[in-house]
């Protein structure tokens, strides 16, 4: 059966905790968005996978300059069951100083429900302008 309207807002809400966890430097509220086991992978290569490296990614980013903010838009999700694609547009702002485009890019995502919530399994991120900080 494909999924309901009240999984679709949980999903959505899923997306916005994710990007205020990440923009405010909350990594364990970050990495909870993620299955144990999730991964975090950008432009084909894995950037993080499991909880304590997703903690680490986020508490790294957290020491460097990063400040910045996530808008996304158009998602799309697919599936049924407990499984689900979702698919959406991102663009991020550096906020350090003034508000300068960083990065746009797609996302391509594995979904699973665990316990009655959904969590991402694999986050794919696909840069198609601009340059992350997290990627080095």
């Amino acid at each position: 059966m494909p999924h309901s309207l009240a999984d679709k807002q949980a999903i959505n809400d899923l997306v916005s905790r994710y990007n205020m966890a990440m923009d405010h430097a909350q990594a364990n509220d970050w990495a909870d968005t993620f299955t144990g086991d999730g991964e975090l992978n950008i432009d084909g290569k894995t950037i993080a996978k499991g909880r304590a490296a997703l903690v680490a990614m986020v508490e790294n980013a957290a020491k460097g300059t990063y400040r910045g903010r996530h808008w996304v838009c158009n998602a799309l999700i697919d599936g049924e069951g407990d499984t689900a694609r979702l698919r959406m547009y991102v663009l991020s702002f550096n906020i350090v100083e003034g508000i300068t485009p960083r990065v746009m890019g797609e996302y391509d995502d594995k979904l699973v429900r665990v316990n009655s919530e959904w969590k991402f399994k694999q986050r794919n991120i696909t840069f198609v302008a601009g340059k992350s900080g997290i990627v080095r």
